[in-house]
């Protein structure tokens, strides 16, 4: 028996199913290209999205920075406010008489009429 070329014999596959395989390579070549890009793809993804991440830990700690300061300052300014408060209150415990007033400025009309 002989056997041709494109024949079937024990061990062969008929030329129909090498055609069907070859496609069905093609097509897996193809579709594994595709699943490589899409990891790819994924890849960058992951990438962009622990970048993205990482920057808004770093915002959320700045604005924990911003706030604290904000608080230091309201609580400076408080302080300053107090400090002022106390100030007035004891210039008006230091207010003099009307006499005392009255002789101060008698006297600066006195050193004025001798200066003149």
């Amino acid at each position: 028996m002989l056997l041709s070329w494109h024949g079937s014999a024990a061990g062969q596959a008929p030329t129909g199913e090498l055609d069907a395989s070859r496609e069905l390579i093609g097509a897996l070549e193809v579709e594994n290209a595709a699943l490589r890009r899409r990891l790819d793809t994924e890849r960058a993804t992951v990438s962009l999205l622990e970048e993205l991440n990482a920057t808004r830990r770093s915002e959320n700690d700045a604005l924990r920075a911003a706030f604290a300061a904000k608080n230091e300052t309201i609580t400076a300014k408080d302080e300053v406010i107090a400090a002022q408060e106390r100030l007035i209150d004891g210039l008006k415990a230091r207010r003099t008489s009307v006499w005392k007033r009255i002789g101060d400025v008698a006297i600066g009309a006195a050193i004025g009429a001798v200066l003149r």
